[in-house]
């Protein structure tokens, strides 16, 4: 009894295994791997492509393709190989291919509606995921896209998540509520950058708005004086406003005397409250 258990657990241990003899397809697979790795593209994707030819069951040989396609610059293609692997079985390293795939597609457009739209897929798609991903690159790119739209909001959003700047947001979020809703006059102040008294502008400082009746430039100018020292004018450019304040022409006729700072909007717009 005991010799026959020892002869099973011997013959159990030393029974040679059994390989998986390799088909053609896979052959062909593997091979194509390889020359992608040596960045022979071209000659893979006709390997890879005839790989799937044979045997159409195989998710990694379509993960395969996706990854010669995007050497190739063939997003479209790529992503189509990508979406049938994940289709056929879920893995996160396609997933992940995929991913990387959607930015360096998205980075390549010159269409920005376009490549917002993949980029936007990319990082929504990141939410399956379960390792941990340096996204920085993904939200500088969604906001430099978006900065190229003229959307200076969402872009700069971007960016703050890019630089994980939680607190800096929940302040944008509340400043952009209150400009949108607020029944206070509201206006920009421009060009501080060009007087001294630059740094003199501070929240809640009271500023007085003076008329420029023979500006040559600009016959609806309305100089900001801090002090008695200039610090800059009242915006009245669409270049140097943004929506929810009022231009210089706009207020004139009302000829308000004073103003408050109020906050620094988007580290560009000096915003104030008339008062």
């Amino acid at each position: 009894m005991t010799v026959q258990k020892d002869r099973e657990t011997l013959d159990g241990w030393t029974k040679p295994q059994k390989t998986q003899k390799l088909t053609r397809a896979d052959i062909f697979s593997q091979e194509a791997l390889k020359l992608h790795q040596k960045r022979r593209d071209k000659e893979a994707l006709t390997l890879i492509s005839l790989a799937i030819e044979k045997d159409n069951s195989k998710p990694d040989y379509y993960n395969t393709k996706g990854l010669i396609l995007q050497k190739l610059y063939k997003y479209r293609q790529s992503l189509e190989a990508f979406d049938k692997s994940l289709e056929m079985e879920f893995s996160e390293d396609v997933l992940l291919n995929k991913i990387n795939m959607l930015y360096a597609w998205a980075n390549s457009l010159n269409d920005k509606n376009k490549a917002l739209e993949i980029i936007t897929e990319a990082i929504e798609s990141t939410a399956y995921i379960s390792q941990d991903l340096d996204m920085e690159k993904f939200w500088y790119l969604k906001g430099s896209i978006l900065d190229c739209l003229g959307d200076k909001l969402e872009s700069k959003k971007c960016y703050m998540i890019a630089e994980n700047l939680q607190d800096e947001i929940a302040v944008l979020d509340e400043h952009t509520q209150y400009i949108k809703t607020t029944e206070d006059t509201l206006i920009c102040i421009t060009g501080t950058q060009f007087y001294q008294s630059f740094d003199l502008i501070r929240e809640g400082l009271e500023v007085d708005l003076i008329p420029e009746d023979d500006n040559e430039h600009d016959s609806d100018a309305i100089r900001v004086e801090a002090n008695g020292m200039t610090i800059g004018y009242v915006a009245n450019s669409p270049h140097t406003m943004i929506e929810g304040v009022k231009s210089a022409s706009e207020i004139r006729k009302s000829a308000p005397k004073k103003a408050v700072v109020m906050f620094l909007y988007l580290y560009e717009y000096i915003i104030a409250k008339i008062v």
